[in-house]
């Protein structure tokens, strides 16, 4: 039982080093291998459920330990409640894991090579499930991994990113399969064939689409400003820095449109103001967006005009002298801006009166202005499904403010930047990045940072970018391979059950 055990947390560290912090992208395809072996001849599914229950809480164990910073230093939680909550964290995301291994196990797959197709399948099945259920959460779906290399996630904007995943765990099904049933002859030469034909296809696909830009459809160029301005949240938390931040703020937008600037990009709630509460503020943004002939997208508290005690994570659109849009933010991060079943979870009345609890937003059309801006807020990024509603409804291209510095001095801002360029590809639309302390990107349609600010730094980015009218295949057609491969998944599961019975009898 040892080996297999081995095997599971080696499979965990494998996935964990795909993403930033070590960032080797390449190990994706190879991640999930010693898994698939140790569970394959697993004597239970029960078994081969904990085995992929350990390789995943591994992985999260390695991912996200910033978490961990976010509550003690940010939450006002006690480091030993912070280490906890991470723990229980990462054992509750571990169980995808774990569904994964009992669903591969539970398919009693054996030496013909077919129905090892479905081992991909479910992988994208359940990768869909972790980005819905309980609020969801998408963080590091394994298609990010591979953002860097440019030919191979171009095919993310055909079927989106759950069809991506099943591509990269295709070689490593294939591999298991190999090591597991050894196979002879033409068997194995099938084996090696499918999957140097598929990498074939996928990167010469790939490397077609990488070389389309820009497009027929793109419109004339337009330069925006992101603001990067560098302050901490130490800083933005103490009442005597407010007009400090503010004066930087404004500044940095008249340094923008002095440059030429049209479109001028703060990140989340920089300024510890409410934009619909604050006369002076409020007035300022606009009377600068008149005199400048800019478009100023900034984020900022909202709240109710008859329910001031009710509260939004909002950006706002000011345009010739006037407020003329708002997008309040529709996914909420868990236990930051949202806590579910608060008697049952101790610890979150302290967690939620450090950081604010928020309503969901519910509007998810573009803020038009000189072009039509898709909006994602922070923590949004990572859902594809936001990104392809605006372009759905018209976004030009995709603005997502953000304030990472929570996460000062870890992966997770790197983690963060590597989901949106995956949205820029699923949407063929430039990534507008503006974020507090960093990492401020422009991204182009194929994914690729063309300039961006690291973490600890301040700055403007100046973007030339084009808005598209396009659409792609995923955003037209949406998840549609991910309810396939749950619909497949399901079927092979049902005809194992009843296969198994029927020889019991």
């Amino acid at each position: 039982m040892i080996l297999p055990l081995l095997l599971a947390v080696l499979s965990g560290l494998l996935l964990a080093w795909s993403f930033p912090g070590v960032a080797q992208g390449w190990l994706a395809f190879f991640a999930l291998l010693p898994l698939l072996v140790a569970v394959v001849p697993a004597k239970s599914t029960r078994r081969a459920f904990l085995l992929g229950w350990l390789a995943h809480t591994t992985s999260w164990l390695v991912m996200v330990p910033w978490v961990v910073r976010v509550m003690s230093c940010y939450g006002g939680l006690p480091y030993a409640a912070g280490v906890a909550i991470f723990a229980a964290m990462a054992l509750y995301l571990g169980l995808y894991g774990g569904l994964f291994a009992a669903i591969v196990h539970r398919l009693r797959l054996g030496a013909r090579f077919l129905p090892w197709l479905l081992v991909p399948l479910a992988w994208a099945a359940v990768e869909y499930a972790r980005t819905y259920l309980f609020s969801g959460f998408p963080w590091n779906l394994i298609a990010t991994a591979l953002v860097d290399f440019t030919c191979l996630i171009q095919i993310d904007r055909f079927a989106g990113p759950y069809f991506v995943g099943a591509l990269v765990v295709f070689p490593a099904t294939v591999a298991a399969w190999w090591i597991t049933q050894r196979p002879i002859g033409i068997a194995r030469v099938f084996g090696a064939g499918a999957v140097c034909i598929l990498m074939l296809v996928w990167w010469g696909t790939g490397l077609v689409a990488s070389k389309l830009n820009p497009r027929p459809n793109a419109s004339d160029p337009i330069t925006a400003a992101l603001l990067q301005p560098n302050i901490t949240q130490q800083m933005r938390w103490d009442e005597a820095n407010v007009i400090a931040i503010y004066r930087q703020m404004i500044a940095m937008t008249e340094a923008a449109a002095q440059h030429g600037a049209k479109i001028v990009i703060w990140p989340e709630s920089t300024v510890p103001l409410s934009y619909t509460e604050t006369d002076f503020f409020r007035e300022s943004i606009e009377e600068l967006s008149r005199r400048h002939g800019i478009d100023i997208i900034l984020g900022s508290v909202a709240t109710g005009p008859k329910q001031p005690q009710r509260i939004w994570n909002s950006a706002f659109l000011a345009s010739g002298g006037t407020t003329i849009g708002h997008y309040d933010k529709i996914r909420l991060v868990p236990f930051g801006e949202l806590v579910r079943l608060r008697r049952m979870l101790f610890f979150a009345e302290k967690l939620v009166h450090a950081v604010g609890e928020f309503e969901f937003g519910t509007n998810d059309k573009p803020l038009i202005g000189k072009v039509a801006y898709g909006p994602a807020i922070c923590y949004e990024i990572v859902y594809p499904q936001i990104p392809r509603t605006q372009i759905r409804n018209g976004a030009g291209v995709i603005v997502t403010i953000t304030n990472d510095a929570w996460y000062d001095g870890t992966s997770a801002p790197a983690q963060h930047l590597a989901q949106a360029r995956l949205r820029a590809v699923e949407g063929d639309r430039f990534v507008l990045r503006a974020a507090t302390t960093g990492i401020s990107a422009f991204v182009d349609p194929a994914g690729r940072v063309l300039e961006s600010i690291p973490m600890g730094r301040d700055g403007i980015i100046y973007a030339k970018f084009q808005t598209r009218k396009g659409v792609t295949p995923y955003v037209r057609f949406g998840d549609w391979f991910a309810w396939m491969a749950c619909g497949v998944v399901l079927i092979g599961l049902l005809r194992s059950i009843i296969h198994e019975r029927r020889n019991l009898h």
